[in-house]
């Protein structure tokens, strides 16, 4: 068996071949169908396809130099490997007209693992392109496969499988390019081999072949019952958020595990024999996690997007689902908050009504003053938010010229039903808009009756926005007697969150763009943990301690929820100092009250808000939920996340890792 050596002379004539068979066929077939002669254009295309395949498996051979003596010469290769295909797919056709699509499917798979099987076989003369050859010929027989299952009507699993090979495909072919780039010494070096260890490490490639493989199969976890705008939000939240957790989990394991590797089995000592410093060492490690970050983020989001697009041209289940799916999902809206009809006047009134009372009962203002002046500014605006029976408030939404070219925007309400002695009780009210009844048609103003503690969203067309681009909207209680009350229930929105109006602001595309970038930028900071966690403990522990920072940093708000449920202490609107009084005075009454287990619970939860309040919460940059329902990432939040998340606490764990590194003995292993 003598390889020989690949020539890239040779691309250029195999390439205008190929590009002169494709287009012979697909010209053939045009003229052919134009002509009305669709049995002979198929039988045209087909052997097209067939020659161009017959091509690409010479090629293969060919261009990579396989010989085995002079009887095995290339084109016999390229065709008893043709002849493979070909003759499984015409198997498979024929098991699916006349005994079953189950059955022809497996055997069309088979073919597929032949056909590896076969180059991984054939090139075991020249192991160095034998990984490249197997690829290339699962490529050509995964294509006739998904051929195949379009053929049969299965678009779903047409779909996943060509997924699972594009994002294959796309994986290898960057980690090519990832090698390419960093190609040099120090720091580029050191990401290489993070590089290289992604696909070599047992724990990485579980995750990756899960990552790999989740996010094609998420559309077949649609209920194709529901509607249409709730299938989308769900593909794009359920892949998203899964992209963060598989990547999250990937970065710990390859970041913790390449440098304790690396200490363990004292391969570190040859590296940093080099000219290379440790603080350049441990940029090199984090420099590889974010690249291969960059290159999954990149194919999860490619991927997510198409599978999005095609899930959203399918049939909706009303027009009202198709409206919902084209501008309030697959779009870019931002939030405009409710203002008061009086303007300024309204803070004026409330500031002179605040100077008043202090004047009138300054002992209420003595403890607590700008407490004292906040609760009544609270109260104050939440009585504008509250609607007594058949009583009628306004709100005023400016900034809407821009908004005028889309057809609507969305007022979005989450009304209680106050006084009617259970949760969830129905409201009832109308709406005006710049002073005209809505809706209103046939001489009759309709009014709504929807469930209480629920999120409403309100389909509002932009033609009755003013000229200014203001939009007044008023609300009056149309609430009924509920059955056993005096009086009518009155209606309440909680203030800023309960009572907020979209607005369209921009495209999808660009929007999730910014989502995936978010995504990087949290996991940049993941990566960073991992390794500074790595420069002081073993393996294990490295991996417990980092896997509690990002699921600190991912939950940050069910962790502060959490501690609060465990000491029976909120710390709803408290500032630091407010909340440290509290901690001490609760702690001290529980030690002289001798309750010293709860007391140990309130030292617990100073402990944990401290540890909590060091990471930096991913909640404030909730990207998924904000694409998935068509919520704009602001350009200043994406900035504020990237230098606040990917830059700034990346450069203080990185300055901690460099002094913990100094200092440690690489000797011993800490494992």
């Amino acid at each position: 068996m003598t390889p020989t050596v690949f020539s890239y002379r040779r691309l250029l004539p195999f390439g205008g071949i190929l590009a002169g068979i494709i287009a012979a066929t697909w010209a053939a077939t045009l003229l052919l169908q134009m002509q009305n002669a669709g049995p002979v254009s198929r039988g045209v295309l087909l052997t097209g396809s067939a020659a161009t395949l017959g091509w690409c498996l010479f090629g293969l051979y060919s261009l990579l130099g396989i010989n085995q003596g002079r009887q095995a010469t290339p084109w016999r290769f390229a065709a008893l490997h043709l002849f493979l295909l070909a003759g499984g797919s015409i198997v498979a056709e024929l098991v699916a007209v006349n005994v079953s699509v189950p059955l022809a499917t497996c055997l069309q798979l088979a073919a597929v693992v032949a056909s590896s099987f076969m180059a991984w076989r054939i090139f075991k003369a020249a192991p160095q392109y034998r990984q490249f050859a197997t690829g290339t010929a699962a490529v050509f027989s995964i294509s006739l496969l998904v051929w195949f299952l379009a053929r049969q009507q299965m678009p779903t699993a047409t779909i996943t499988v060509a997924g699972i090979a594009s994002m294959v495909v796309g994986f290898v072919v960057g980690l090519a390019a990832l090698r390419l780039i960093l190609h040099g010494a120090g720091f580029a070096a050191v990401a290489k081999t993070v590089v290289d260890e992604a696909i070599r490490m047992q724990v990485t490639l579980v995750l990756l072949m899960l990552f790999l493989l989740s996010l094609p199969i998420m559309p077949l976890l649609l209920d194709m019952g529901e509607l249409l705008e709730y299938r989308v939000q769900f593909l794009l939240t359920w892949s998203l958020g899964a992209t963060m957790v598989l990547l999250g989990l990937l970065n710990v394991f390859l970041g913790c595990g390449s440098l304790c590797g690396d200490v363990d089995t004292s391969r570190i000592h040859l590296t940093l024999t080099k000219p290379l410093g440790r603080l350049e060492y441990l940029f090199g490690k984090w420099l590889g996690l974010v690249a291969v970050n960059g290159l999954l983020v990149m194919l999860a989001g490619i991927g997510i997007f198409t599978f999005t697009k095609i899930l959203a041209v399918a049939p909706a289940q009303s027009e009202a689902d198709r409206r919902a799916v084209d501008q309030q999902v697959l779009v870019a809206r931002r939030k405009i908050p409710a203002q008061h009809p009086a303007g300024k006047q309204f803070d004026i009134a409330i500031r002179k009504m605040i100077a008043d009372l202090e004047k009138e009962v300054p002992d209420a203002f003595q403890a607590d003053r700008r407490g004292t002046q906040a609760e009544i500014r609270r109260r104050m605006i939440r009585k504008w938010h509250t609607l007594d029976p058949d009583k009628r408030s306004e709100f005023v939404f400016p900034g809407l010229s821009s908004a005028r070219d889309a057809e609507y925007v969305h007022l979005k309400i989450r009304p209680y039903a106050e006084n009617t002695g259970y949760d969830g009780g129905d409201v009832r009210f109308s709406l005006w808009l710049n002073d005209r009844p809505f809706p209103y048609r046939d001489g009759e103003h309709y009014e709504y009756t929807l469930p209480g503690g629920v999120t409403h969203t309100i389909e509002i067309p932009t033609a009755a926005v003013d000229d200014k681009g203001l939009l007044k909207v008023g609300i009056q209680n149309k609430n009924l007697l509920m059955a056993g009350a005096k009086n009518p229930s009155w209606i309440q929105f909680v203030p800023g969150s309960g009572l907020e109006l979209l607005a369209p602001t921009g495209g999808f595309t660009l929007n999730y763009v910014k989502g995936l970038l978010v995504i990087w930028f949290k996991l940049a900071m993941v990566a960073a943990v991992a390794v500074a966690a790595s420069t002081f403990l073993g393996f294990p522990v490295a991996v417990l301690l980092s896997m509690m920072i990002f699921f600190s940093a991912f939950g940050n708000a069910f962790v502060n929820d959490s501690l609060e449920y465990y000491t029976g202490i909120d710390r709803a609107d408290e500032g630091l100092r407010d909340m440290s009084r509290l901690r001490f005075s609760i702690f001290s009454d529980f030690i002289r009250e001798g309750e010293y287990w709860e007391a140990t619970k309130v030292i617990f939860a100073i402990f944990g808000e401290f540890f909590v309040a060091l990471i930096p919460s991913f909640n404030e940059y909730d990207s998924i939920t904000q694409v998935a329902t068509g919520l704009q990432v602001r350009s200043w939040k994406l900035i504020e996340c990237f230098l606040r998340v990917a830059i700034l606490a990346p450069i203080s764990l990185g300055l901690l890792a460099w002094y913990c590194f100094e200092r440690r003995d690489l000797v011993r292993s800490n494992t």
